[in-house]
This record gives C-alpha cells, structure tokens and sequence, in this order.
C-alpha cells in the first residue's frame, strides 16, 4: 500500500511530465516565439519571417527601424506599435491593432517594437511608457495614442490619419 506522501509525489511527477510533453509540442510549433516560418525554396529550408503578434512587421534592428520608419512612410502612413512581452497592457492591446490592421488592409503599414530589443529606438521616439501607438507620415510623427485603446478609437485614428497623410503626400514639398 502506498503511502499518501508517495502518491503525492507520484502526482507531481506525472503533471511535471504532462507540462513538459506540453512544452514540447508548443515549442516545436514555435507557439513561443511569436512568428510564422515558411518554406523559402523548392528544398523546403525553413527560415524565419518576422511577424509581431500583433500582424505586423517585428523590427529587429535600428537599420530595419530606419528603413520601414522613417524612409517607407513616404509612400503610406505607418503605424509603430510600442509594446514589450511582459506588458500585460500590450497584450490586451496587440488584437486591437491586428483587427485594425486587417479593417484597413493596405492603406496602412504596421510594424512592431519590442522596447526590451530596441530601447534605444523606443527613446529616440519619446516612448515613456507602453504600449505606444504612433504614426508616421513621411518620416514625421503626426499622431501618438499611450496606454489601452479600444478598436473604434484605433480606428478613428487611424482614419484621421491617412486623411492628413493624403493632404501631406498631395502637397507639393517646398
């Protein structure tokens, strides 16, 4: 017969074993990493394409930043989702911008900013607290929303937005 300290081990033993079969399965779907791998030639070799939980493009270096920023808002606005893995804030607020990004389809580039990666991106742009959602319009900021937001707010920013960037793109630069 066994004893009530050894079935209680017994117990912790299995469910130990069924989180780490869990962890496994999750991690080799890479459930963790927060991005989707695709085949990239006809041998099938699998490498990374980063996509932020949030549906948009994950910036990985200041040069990526720079690039997709500040010189790609020249020919449509971009949205710049502040946000770190830890921020529960940032959680609840990465599918509201997914939602928006899809209502908006191509009228407007999303990229993501892990301010743990890149802080000092995140202190060149004034972020003092996440999650922070700006906007870029030819290389400028124009709009900026700090905290938890709800998808008509997003929305109606967002639409505010690319009708100032439309008078900005259309106006001949001096």
């Amino acid at each position: 017969m066994k004893s009530i300290a050894s079935k209680s081990k017994s117990r912790r033993t299995g469910i130990g074993l069924l989180f780490l079969g869990l962890f496994l399965v999750l991690h080799s779907t890479n459930a963790f990493v927060g991005r989707t791998q695709v085949a990239s030639n006809s041998r099938h070799r699998i490498s990374p394409l980063f996509v932020a939980k949030s549906g948009g493009k994950l910036m990985k270096t200041a040069e990526m930043y720079e690039e997709t920023v500040v010189q790609g808002s020249s020919s449509q606005p971009v949205l710049v989702f502040f946000t770190a893995p830890w921020c529960g804030p940032c959680r609840l607020t990465a599918p509201v911008v997914k939602e928006v990004k899809q209502q908006f389809g191509g009228d407007i580039e999303v990229v993501e900013v892990c301010t743990d990666d890149l802080a000092e991106i995140a202190e060149q742009a004034g972020v003092v607290s996440i999650p922070t959602i700006q906007f870029y319009v030819q290389g400028q900021k124009v709009d900026t929303i700090i905290g938890c937001v709800a998808k008509s707010v997003l929305a109606n920013s967002v639409s505010k937005v690319l009708a100032d960037a439309a008078q900005i793109i259309s106006e001949p630069s001096p």
